[in-house]
């Protein structure tokens, strides 16, 4: 015992090894007195750290949640792309919800072999799995895993929750897509998901989290910039909104567009769950009220969804009758948004007014004049149709679009779209967009 005693003395005397000590709080949760707050957890995450030492010091949290204790992964895993060292220091004996016990019985400790290794897996506890997710294959062994806890409930809610795993998984592995930078260079960093089942208040909840690009930089690979991300989020769940988006041709969003994230929310809210999407400062919670958004303190350099389900509070339901259910549903509201956009936009076919080679900055003039800026001033969104034009100058481009630009500002980025454009003419209406745009 008096050894050490002094071996601690001796260590309060030597400067930290450590360039930043990120401790992990006494209580590390989703929730702060029964209500998610999630602002509070990631507190704690500095995503401008790079070629640090690191020190992530578990051993004043003797109470944690394992889903939020598993974001820890991904996040070191960003932290080692950038050049950081990092170390752990963690408690030797641990009581049951202790921070250093649940990060030993998820097996998180091997986070850089399963990184570094193909087929590594986490060496978790059967109750509490944590598992990485780079492929499909990885896709189907959560989903596997996940049917485990729910072998008990009868078959359609089995059914109904793999549609809802498989299509957050998939979307992961779309807008979570990276890749490590310094450490492993070029290998993927994979996304995790990781599973609780929590007998007593008979709920399962799982996390799934990347350190991707996120859902706003995602989406707008094909839509017009948003204004922040709870934006992004809200506008993911739309129908005719998630799915695989092309980024050699960001601009043909009418081939790539699905229901699945849409759908899938509203199971959520049906099986009387609570979902909350966290992709950078923004945070979308889908509950069975309603669906609430607001932009949070602190971020998340990527995108976390966090899904609770409590069993005793479902009710019997036929999962092919649900889906039809909102497949009609989305059908009503892509047909309401395909009207409502075509009352609020000016459309223009550039080759029917200019020909082939729109070059005349004169004419482009009178048209600004004439019909454009009216249409600007009417909240209008202008749609440019360069269908059959062989060319537009800088010279003609500007003239038709600069003052338009200066009257929406910001605005311009969502108010004006460009279709079936050459890469040169869609080249110079982004430099005309960029040029006169005061952010």
């Amino acid at each position: 015992m008096q050894w050490r005693e002094s071996l601690g003395q001796l260590r309060s005397q030597v400067p930290s090894a450590y360039d930043v000590t990120i401790t992990i709080p006494k209580y590390f949760g989703f929730k702060d007195q029964g209500v998610f707050d999630f602002d509070k957890a990631l507190s704690i995450f500095d995503w401008s750290l790079a070629n640090k030492k690191v020190m992530i010091d578990f051993r004043k949290c003797t109470t944690a949640n394992y889903q939020a204790l598993a974001l820890l992964v991904p996040y070191v895993w960003k932290l080692k792309s950038n050049g950081c060292q990092v170390y752990f220091e963690l408690n030797e004996t641990a009581a049951e919800q202790d921070g250093s016990r649940i990060w030993r019985m998820m097996g998180a400790g091997s986070l850089f072999e399963v990184a570094a290794q193909d087929n590594h897996l986490f060496p978790s506890h059967k109750y509490k799995p944590l598992l990485p997710v780079k492929n499909g294959a990885d896709l189907k062994r959560a989903i596997g895993v996940a049917e485990e806890f729910l072998t008990p409930f009868n078959v359609e809610y089995i059914n109904t929750l793999r549609y809802v795993l498989s299509e957050l998984l998939y979307n992961t592995t779309e807008h979570g897509l990276s890749f490590f930078e310094g450490w492993q260079a070029g290998r993927q960093v994979p996304s995790i998901i990781q599973f609780g089942w929590y007998e007593k208040r008979k709920e399962i909840q799982f996390v799934i989290a990347d350190v991707g690009v996120g859902i706003k930089r995602h989406l707008q690979q094909t839509y017009p910039a948003f204004d922040s991300h709870e934006d992004a989020i809200k506008y993911s769940i739309r129908p005719q909104v998630s799915g695989t988006f092309a980024v050699s041709n960001a601009y043909a969003a009418k081939n790539n567009a699905g229901i699945g994230l849409f759908i899938s929310s509203n199971i959520i809210r049906r099986l009387k769950a609570d979902m909350h999407i966290i992709s950078g400062d923004g945070i979308l919670h889908i509950s069975p009220r309603d669906i609430t958004g607001k932009t949070m303190k602190s971020r998340w350099d990527g995108t976390v969804v966090v899904v609770s389900v409590k069993i005793e509070s479902l009710a019997p339901f036929n999962l092919h009758s649900l889906m039809q259910e909102f497949r009609d549903q989305a059908a009503r509201e892509m047909g309401k948004a395909a009207e409502k956009e075509l009352e609020d936009q000016f459309y223009i076919s550039v080759h029917n007014y200019f020909g082939p080679n729109a070059e005349v900055k004169d004419e482009a003039i009178r048209f600004r004049d004439k019909r454009l800026i009216p249409a600007v001033e009417a909240g209008k969104i202008l749609k440019f149709d360069f269908d059959g034009v062989r060319s537009a100058p800088h010279s003609f481009l500007s003239a038709l679009l600069a003052t338009p630009i200066k009257l929406l500002g910001p605005k311009a980025y969502k108010r004006i779209k460009v279709i079936n454009a050459l890469p040169e003419i869609r080249e110079t209406v982004d430099f005309i967009l960029d040029e006169n745009v005061d952010i």
